[in-house]
């Protein structure tokens, strides 16, 4: 298999404030420098032939070179997509259309849209912005360029899979997609939790979406498999992840999120090593990971929770799981800079604090989680 794209986590800035986010807003604003960007770029286009950019966050629009970034992309002779909350796009379509090239080289903008009604998306993400992702749409109608709409799947939408691939249709996306929600560590995970047999329910009905739309859709990585010995697109490296700190790890799942420290999912530092170098250690890692899968299936059958690949990924690694009725693993004491722990006072939280004129996170005391 090749190395068909190269994912970047370019910042960790964002307006939101999602509960279901994997990044920390709290924590000082990381970019990822366009310098290590280019390198990146020159090395996998000379070495695979690489063709595509993918690039993330956070909001990808926020970083303070994002305008070097496209055109590093065009000089690099990649194309690209990106991944938005849609905050910014009248000035994208802006940054978009001043050079012909960027556009030219655009593949798709692929919007983060977590509820069919305004309702369930501004509850998970912020009031207004299911209008904002809306906006984006109808301004790349206007503008020629594809898009499509993705939602993370959890217990607050997972009853409008059919309403949002509809709405997809209307809109005139290319595409829609569902991902599988995985843990933060913090505590909106039980709001957010389903059982296992949910996820299969909720897999059938893409499935059988799938077959009645004109519009592709689509599945990533992380829903139940029959087979448990299951080789997702990082572990055949057809797509390398860079996060925001410069380093190549095993993907997007993984950067943000508290682990253990039993085991790394880094494979090193591209300021200091070359990516082919970094990306012979990632192999390595993922060997290891796949030998020991080998031994737990040697002993007997899997739990139900370890045929969901990404899940069980993230448990080895010690990353937050879902596991039994709810998150496992470590927690992730992180306060949210917009306040999205404010409204909720439970086990653990204690009061509400503004400081500036802006709502603070509470403060926490230890969880119980399970």
């Amino acid at each position: 298999m090749s190395v068909a794209w190269i994912a970047f986590h370019i910042t960790d800035r964002c307006q939101l404030d999602c509960q279901h986010c994997l990044r920390d807003p709290e924590l000082a604003p990381k970019d990822l420098p366009l310098s290590l960007m280019q390198k990146v770029m020159s090395e996998a286009k000379s070495i695979y032939r690489s063709a595509q950019v993918a690039l993330t966050g956070g909001e990808p629009t926020l970083h303070p070179e994002f305008e070097g970034i496209l055109d590093a992309i065009v000089a690099h002779d990649f194309t690209w997509h990106l991944v938005t909350n849609g905050k910014r796009f009248p000035r994208l379509i802006e940054q978009i259309r001043a050079v012909p090239e960027r556009k030219a080289r655009l593949t798709a903008v692929n919007f983060s849209l977590d509820g069919a009604t305004e309702a369930t998306h501004d509850e998970i993400r912020g009031k207004g912005s299911f209008r904002e992702v809306m906006l984006g749409a109808t301004l790349c109608t206007a503008h020629g360029i594809p898009f499509l709409l993705q939602m993370v799947i959890n217990a607050k939408n997972v009853g409008e899979i059919e309403a949002l691939g509809m709405l997809a249709s209307q809109v005139g996306a290319t595409r829609v997609s569902f991902s599988m929600l995985q843990p933060t560590g913090t505590l909106h995970d039980a709001a957010l939790y389903l059982a296992p047999s949910a996820w299969r329910d909720a897999q059938d009905r893409i499935e059988r979406l799938g077959a009645m739309l004109r519009i592709p859709v689509g599945m990533p990585e992380g829903f139940y498999t029959e087979q448990p010995f299951h080789v997702c697109e990082p572990f055949k490296s057809q797509q390398l992840h860079v996060d925001v700190q410069g380093r190549l790890n095993l993907c997007c799942q993984h950067a943000g999120v508290p682990g253990d420290g039993t085991r790394s999912d880094v494979a090193g530092d591209l300021h200091e090593m070359t990516l082919i170098e970094a990306h012979r250690r990632l192999l390595g890692i993922i060997h290891q990971a796949q030998v020991d899968k080998l031994g737990r299936m040697a002993k007997g059958p899997l739990t139900e929770w370890e045929h969901f690949p990404c899940n069980d990924c993230m448990k080895y690694f010690g990353k937050p799981h879902w596991e039994g009725d709810g998150a496992q693993g470590p927690e992730a004491q992180r306060e949210r800079w917009r306040g999205a722990w404010a409204p909720t006072v439970k086990q653990g939280v204690v009061g509400d604090a503004v400081v500036g004129g802006s709502a603070r996170a509470p403060r926490q005391l230890p969880l119980v989680r399970g």
